[in-house]
């Protein structure tokens, strides 16, 4: 999708966040970079839309939907919604970007980010994985960020154009994914957007957000705190929606149907 078909949706986020589109650069690029980290990773609206949507390609939700949704209701997106709006806000400020996929661990092409170009040098932005800094793709070895939380990695396989994200925390390193180094055409990665909704993760209920306070993150009845000094893990036996939209900023009738339609779902599956 063009940029200029969300020229009016790509203003109204900047003004949301209060920044007027600085000349392209890296401090620039790691505003934006930490300005679209409002928007939660969550699948609740996703499992919603697909309730509501019929028609496979008007599913997508589209940069207008995202910020619609999030003023209305605090939601944010999954990865290929995110990276589609991230692309459209560097577009419009002057960056030279291309979303790319990768493969995590439950499958091939089930993720998505993006390759920013500046000053010659090229930057991975992921705003699905709440990645809060660019990272430079190294020519050969590795590169790092330091984030709140862990170091995050991006190495280089040899001379191919494969890199891997990986984390390290407490000394111990975890790969996020591989990222294959490879322009992605809005064909493909539109039937791979598409393709998404019909994933085994749409059976689960996934939320997880950067807060000033640490990581926090939902899967299904389950919540996990991260901070620097400790990382607990707690069932939500009670109030469940008001917790999250407590935690998350989600409202609760959002958390409430994609509930109760995950429940539905899993209920026809054991049929």
């Amino acid at each position: 999708m063009h940029p200029e078909d969300n020229k009016e949706v790509v203003k109204d986020f900047l003004r949301l966040v209060k920044i007027d589109p600085p000349k392209p650069s890296v401090e620039a690029l790691g505003e934006l970079t930490r300005a679209f980290m409002r928007f939660p990773y969550e699948n609740l609206t996703k499992i919603i839309r697909v309730e509501e949507e019929a028609d496979p390609v008007r599913r997508m939700r589209t940069p207008d939907i995202v910020l619609g949704d999030h003023v209305d209701v605090g939601a944010g997106g999954t990865c290929f919604s995110l990276t589609h709006f991230f692309e459209q806000v560097l577009a419009r400020c002057g960056y030279r970007c291309s979303p790319v996929l990768c493969d995590r661990s439950y499958g091939e092409d089930t993720h998505c980010a993006l390759i920013a170009e500046v000053d010659g040098s090229r930057y991975l932005v992921d705003p699905g994985f709440l990645l809060e800094h660019p990272v430079e793709l190294p020519k050969k070895g590795f590169s790092k960020i330091e984030t709140p939380l862990s170091e995050a990695r991006v190495t280089r396989l040899g001379e191919t154009s494969q890199y891997l994200l990986s984390t390290l925390s407490g000394g111990r390193e975890t790969i996020r994914y591989r990222l294959k180094d490879n322009p992605v055409s809005e064909e493909i990665f539109r039937q791979r957007w598409i393709d998404s909704f019909d994933w085994s993760q749409m059976n689960q209920l996934c939320v997880t957000r950067l807060k000033s306070c640490g990581h926090v993150y939902l899967r299904d009845v389950h919540l996990k705190h991260s901070t620097i000094e400790r990382r607990s893990r707690e069932k939500i036996e009670r109030d469940f929606e008001k917790v999250v939209e407590n935690t998350f900023g989600i409202d609760e009738r959002v958390v409430e149907q994609a509930m109760r339609l995950t429940a539905r779902k899993r209920s026809q599956l054991l049929r």
